[in-house]
């Protein structure tokens, strides 16, 4: 199979198992993550490096300091 077939694939199930509920979506977005790099769509070197993009760090760090002023 073509990387687009297989990316076209993991997309369909993702949002088939969003769209079930019974699973964390956090989970499921790392689980097919990992599930691309396993099939070689994305490089594993490249797979994480949006993740220290500062936009990302920025909301992640909105959410704890929301999380820590509900509580």
């Amino acid at each position: 199979m073509s990387d687009q077939h297989l990316l076209s694939l993991t997309i369909l199930s993702l949002l088939g198992l969003f769209i079930w509920g019974k699973f964390r979506y956090d989970a499921l977005a790392a689980g097919a993550l990992v599930v691309l790099i396993i099939l070689g769509v994305i490089p594993a070197n490249q797979a994480f490096d949006g993740f220290a993009h500062p936009a990302v760090i920025t909301v992640a760090l909105v959410l704890i300091i929301s999380q820590g002023l509900k509580n």
